[in-house]
């Protein structure tokens, strides 16, 4: 037993004594490993000193070579200036010389202030009168550029009245053109309606719209088409919508083909909106309905919107709530700018 301990006793001692020296071996290791990377970095510092210094020697040799230089330069310049300076002083003589021989006596001098004199009092003389000369020819001049210029306003005047007459003369052509192929298209439209369609509904002569009345379509207060009356309205409509888009003509000029849901002033103007939208929207689902190979058409031209009471109808004064409860179907022209310019042209022309 007291074997076991001492022999474990030993182990312990060797394996801390391995312990430590593999301890000191790493501080050592460590040591030497920052004893290289202080020498590498000392080097390349020293390395960055020494290409430093030597290009300041480059510059310096390039500096001693532009002194150099410089004063080669500087020498030629003194050489340059004094031989200009000798040149001026003979040209200053030069000039003292000339002005010695410009000089006159006083004799001389008195004799060309008279004769300057004498010269400028004739020129004086006949500058008053060319003076005198020149204002009767302004005088004349002015009063033919007065009259010059009286004949070319009046000129220019009868030239701009004469164009203004014949531009408002195209534009009244042009406005009667407008007007009567405008007017011959919706006749067209209403006309082949009111073929098609004959005396089984109403339809507006000016406009071409067709009224439903709510009554025979909807029962109070409901947005569901009535079973019995789908067939009229599919009678009704069909040969409407034929013609519209039926015919390539007429098709051409239709912008837009609305269905508009109208109600009479009983209950709240929000709860009528709400009504009338779902009543157009009703009919437009049913038209849907018919064909869904057309659908992609009537996608084209067929909108659905709600008015309220928006557009009631008034007899005597007095609001006919039976006829204000209504379906409208209506259709615009897609030339209706053309129309407002023309109305336009027109009332500024008034």
């Amino acid at each position: 037993m007291r074997y076991n301990r001492s022999r474990s006793s030993d182990e312990n001692f060797w394996v801390s004594y391995a312990d430590l020296m593999a301890g000191l071996l790493f501080v050592f290791i460590l040591l030497i490993g920052a004893i290289v990377v202080k020498y590498v970095y000392v080097q390349t510092d020293l390395k960055n000193q020494k290409q430093q210094l030597q290009l300041s020697e480059a510059e310096l040799t390039q500096k001693k070579r532009d002194f150099v230089r410089l004063s080669s330069d500087m020498s030629e310049t003194n050489s340059a200036l004094q031989i200009a300076q000798e040149l001026l002083s003979v040209k200053e003589n030069n000039l003292e010389e000339a002005n010695a021989k410009l000089q006159l006596t006083d004799k001389e001098i008195e004799n060309l202030k008279k004769l300057l004199l004498e010269s400028e009092l004739s020129r004086d003389e006949v500058k008053g009168e060319l003076v005198a000369s020149q204002m009767e020819l302004g005088t004349t001049t002015n009063t033919i550029k007065l009259k010059e210029g009286e004949l070319a306003l009046l000129s220019a005047k009868l030239l701009e009245s004469t164009a203004s007459h014949q531009k408002l003369v195209e534009d009244l052509n042009i406005t009667k053109a407008r007007i009567k192929n405008l007017t011959g298209i919706r006749i067209k439209v209403v006309q082949e309606l009111k073929d098609k369609l004959g005396k089984k509904i109403n339809i507006d002569p000016n406009s071409g719209a067709i009224r439903l009345p709510s009554a025979v379509l909807f029962a109070v207060g409901s947005y569901e088409i009535k079973p019995e009356a789908k067939k009229q309205l599919k009678e009704t409509l069909e040969p409407y919508f034929a013609v519209l888009l039926g015919d390539k003509n007429i098709k051409d000029n239709i912008d837009r083909i609305i269905i508009e849901g109208h109600t009479d002033s009983d209950g709240s103007y929000m709860n009528n909106l709400d009504l009338s939208q779902k009543r157009a929207l009703s009919v437009m689902t049913f038209i849907y309905s018919w064909d869904e190979k057309r659908n992609p058409l009537l996608q084209t031209y067929l909108s659905a919107n709600g008015r309220s009471y928006s557009d009631r109808i008034f007899k005597n004064g007095v609001e006919d709530k039976e006829a204000s409860r209504r379906i409208e179907i209506k259709f615009s022209l897609s030339n209706k700018k053309a129309i407002e310019e023309i109305e336009t042209f027109l009332k500024r022309k008034e």
